[in-house]
């Protein structure tokens, strides 16, 4: 049996190892066993190792004194555990004594990567990350939007919906890390919709950048508008307004201060169907927006030209043909961009276990004082490249009409 100080209350992790395979129980020769506090401090989760496979399973907090008991000193005759300030460790001989020792944590030590119930989402054994949003931070357009319940945790059916935020505001960060105070942000978001995103993306940059931040969220339906321009009222967000308004049908930027010296200009277009993303990233490229930030949705258009001279093969297959259409509209966007003086990528939005439609086009406007001749040299390749794919497949893709015109 297990001495008594060996297991404290407040312990993380515990490791049994060297088995007795005599001992298996169920006929199965584990190697190991590693016992992990779950993020509601509640629950433990067993792993369960043999040579070849893993097994888990859930242990409740009151049973894990009596599961340890159970195989220490019976399967297995080497016990660790550690609460984050000492390492306990016990251990039986060949005689069948019983040994145990607590060692204290060296302060010096490297403790960084060591797991603890607050480093998990609550009731689950996933690690936390170091979101830019923070479960626990009041945020009250989150809890108005039912993301975040009243006590600041995330509602669990909005945990998808939660990392999609923070993965938004990392693709955003990424490519305005440098602005400084000095510099004001003006967003244009095309078809905002409910505004998830352009809610927290105002208060990434007023609030916690410390930044001056003028948005203007765009979208056809008035009553989404009316409800928007309430919301921003209420909470405060003085430089962020919301305007009924057409992709397609902008001839200039619904933003005063648009290019103006001294600011930084961002189009977004998050899931805008089949080809007003098109519509956006034209408007951008005309309007010399510094960074572009696209999620497309429904791409139909290439679909129903798409008829390859050589590659007939991708017809043949609906399935096949949709996603090879998909993916060329998108790695045209994205070339085009390049032809009109961007640099641009194109990054996973979200796991493809939540939606097919994950993809993220992030364009940032190159510095016009780099070399025109290598400039010119690399535009002239990628429009190269765009006529090479429109040749074989027959497409001509609404962006690339837009900029011959």
């Amino acid at each position: 049996m297990l001495p008594v100080n060996m297991l404290p209350e407040n312990v993380y992790k515990i490791v049994l190892s060297q088995p007795n395979a005599a001992a298996s129980g169920d006929g199965r020769e584990y190697t190991r066993f590693e016992i992990l506090r779950g993020g509601n401090g509640k629950t433990f989760q067993s792993s369960m190792y043999t040579k070849k496979k893993i097994f888990h399973n859930n242990i409740n907090a009151t049973d894990v004194k009596a599961f340890i008991n159970a195989l220490f000193g019976i399967s297995f005759f080497q016990y660790n555990a550690w609460d984050g300030k000492y390492e306990y460790s016990a251990k039986v001989t060949k005689k069948g004594k019983v040994l145990s020792t607590r060692r204290a944590i060296k302060t010096t030590q490297d403790t960084s990567s060591r797991p603890h119930m607050d480093d998990f989402e609550e009731g689950t054994f996933n690690r936390r990350k170091n979101h830019i949003i923070r479960e626990g931070t009041h945020i009250p357009v989150l809890t108005d939007m039912g993301v975040f319940t009243k006590e600041n945790k995330v509602a669990a059916p909005m945990r998808d919906k939660f990392r999609q935020i923070n993965r938004f505001l990392e693709l955003l960060a990424d490519e305005t890390k440098n602005l400084t105070g000095e510099t004001a942000i003006n967003i244009i978001d095309f078809g905002c919709g409910k505004s998830y995103l352009t809610f927290l993306t105002y208060h990434y940059f007023t609030e916690i950048r410390g930044l001056k931040a003028n948005i203007c969220g765009l979208d056809m339906n008035p009553d989404i508008v009316s409800q928007c321009s309430k919301a921003a009222e209420k909470y405060g967000y003085t430089s962020l307004e919301f305007k009924e308004g057409d992709i397609g049908s902008q001839t200039k930027p619904p933003l005063e201060s648009w290019g103006a010296h001294g600011t930084f200009n961002i189009v977004i277009s998050l899931h805008a169907c089949d080809t007003a993303t098109d519509h956006a990233i034209f408007n951008a490229i005309k309007w010399n927006a510094d960074l572009i930030c696209a999620v497309p949705c429904c791409q139909h258009e290439l679909k129903n030209q798409m008829n390859p001279k050589t590659l007939k093969l991708f017809n043949e297959y609906g399935i096949i043909k949709e996603r090879i259409a998909s993916l060329a509209t998108d790695a045209i966007r994205a070339k085009l961009l390049e032809c009109c003086g961007y640099k641009s990528q194109i990054i996973e939005f979200t796991g493809m276990e939540h939606t097919p439609k994950n993809l993220f086009i992030r364009a940032r406007r190159q510095n016009t004082t780099q070399s025109q001749s290598r400039g010119t040299r690399k535009r002239t390749a990628s429009m190269g490249e765009v006529n090479q794919i429109l040749k074989e497949f027959g497409f001509q893709p609404t962006l690339y009409r837009l900029l011959q015109e």
